[in-house]
């Protein structure tokens, strides 16, 4: 079985949460950038599989997960999401990386590549890129369209008073999520 190492580092506006699965591989390490903002990494889990090879680190971007949640609205930001992957890159002593977005962290590892020009990422995987909000959008109000239409209702009248926390959106008779 692998090793697993946890634990906290400092990073702009606090402190996130990381993981590590397979810490004593050899292999070039994979950095994982978890969609949202706001989702926590622990739908990125199936990909522990790989650390038969190499390390898979997993870090909570600050504010949701095990991270903590600074109330500071500056925060959030592309520069200091991408100020963030840099100190735990720096915090985890990484000096060669494999880089997966998904979803939301391909907007911010495309970012990160633009601005950095990291020359110690050997490869960079883009998983459900969100490069565009409003073909995100787009795409979003298509899916919406396949669901049943109680479960539109609900959504649509969520949005529509600007209820993002409706308990109506999660409850379990709706199966909304």
């Amino acid at each position: 079985m692998s090793s697993i190492k946890e634990g906290f580092l400092t990073v702009p506006g606090g402190k996130a949460w990381y993981r590590i699965v397979g810490n004593d591989r050899p292999g070039i390490p994979l950095v994982t950038l978890h969609g949202g903002p706001g989702a926590p990494h622990d739908y990125l889990e199936p990909l522990e599989g790989l650390a038969d090879e190499r390390p898979v680190i997993f870090y909570d971007q600050l504010g949701c997960g095990n991270s903590e949640r600074p109330d500071d609205l500056a925060l959030w930001n592309n520069g200091r999401f991408i100020d963030e992957l840099l100190k735990v890159q720096e915090g985890l002593g990484l000096t060669k990386i494999h880089l997966m977005g998904q979803s939301w962290g391909t907007l911010l590892a495309g970012e990160y590549m633009l601005r950095e020009k990291p020359q110690h990422v050997c490869s960079l995987i883009l998983s459900g890129p969100f490069f565009s909000a409003s073909r995100w959008l787009a795409d979003q109000q298509n899916y919406l369209t396949g669901l049943p239409e109680e479960i539109q209702t609900v959504v649509r009248q969520a949005e529509a008073m600007k209820e993002f926390d409706s308990p109506s959106l999660s409850r379990g008779d709706a199966r909304v999520l």
